[in-house]
């Protein structure tokens, strides 16, 4: 019987890390995917990761300290699938820049990814990331980092150091500049284009320049953002390679 509530608490706690990571990580934990079927997915880990986790849960001396180790467990999950959400943010960042220069802000949605307004185009990176991320097999670096988790942070063992905070508020700095160098060629050709068209207005002020450059911007910024997928790919392994190595930091600080 003893036996048996051990097993039990051990597979317990190794479902509460995984569902933190379930719950946030890029494709898995997304608003659009139903509850269950995520429910499902993390269930489904556990029962494949917990004969594979080396040791024994920690001993516990009543709810309280059980109350502690489960919030222990669940922060570790919640970090690393926070750690590779950053990474689809760059995509986002520069989505975003490129959608405003073309003059799309007014024209902002409800993403029902993050259940918060975004551009058409950020959505439309974002959904590169995600296609760019299968191709290289990131869900596998993601599940691979699930697993080394259980040999490097024994369960119940998880702390929270002050490298990591400041390693999370440096990661933010990185998502901003990433963004920002995603969407640069695209971001200086349309302000060019502005800056030729605000000419134009001048040379010329009986035209119509509201509607021609409505025009104008969102037909160059669509060629340009199909000539710069490539680009945008060849970038995006760059950020998403670095969610492997931010993964590998982060398992170690903690």
């Amino acid at each position: 019987m003893n036996e048996l509530l051990l097993h039990t608490n051990k597979f317990m706690l190794v479902l509460v890390r995984t569902a933190g990571v379930v719950m946030v990580a890029p494709m898995f934990g997304a608003a659009s995917v139903p509850v269950m079927i995520k429910a499902a997915f993390a269930l489904m880990l556990s029962l494949m990761l917990s004969p594979l986790v080396a040791g024994e849960a920690p001993a516990l001396a009543g709810v309280a300290a059980y109350v502690v180790v489960v919030i222990r467990e669940l922060i570790v999950g919640l970090a690393m699938g926070f750690t590779a959400m950053l990474a689809f943010g760059t995509f986002q960042v520069a989505g975003e820049f490129v959608g405003r220069q073309m003059g799309f802000a007014m024209g902002e949605m409800v993403d029902p990814l993050y259940e918060e307004q975004t551009s058409i185009f950020s959505t439309f990176h974002h959904t590169l990331a995600m296609l760019l991320f299968l191709a290289i097999n990131g869900h596998h670096w993601f599940l691979q980092a699930l697993c080394g988790s259980f040999r490097s942070i024994p369960l119940g063992g998880c702390g929270l150091p002050a490298s990591v905070t400041a390693g999370m508020v440096q990661r933010f700095v990185e998502v901003f500049v990433g963004g920002l160098k995603m969407s640069a060629p695209a971001v200086c050709v349309l302000l060019l284009v502005t800056v030729g068209l605000g000419l134009l207005a001048r040379a010329a002020p009986l035209l119509n320049m509201l509607m021609i450059s409505i025009s104008v911007r969102i037909a160059v910024g669509l060629m340009l953002v199909g000539m710069l997928i490539p680009y945008v790919f060849q970038f995006g392994r760059i950020v998403l390679g670095s969610m492997q190595r931010d993964l590998g930091l982060l398992i170690e600080a903690l």
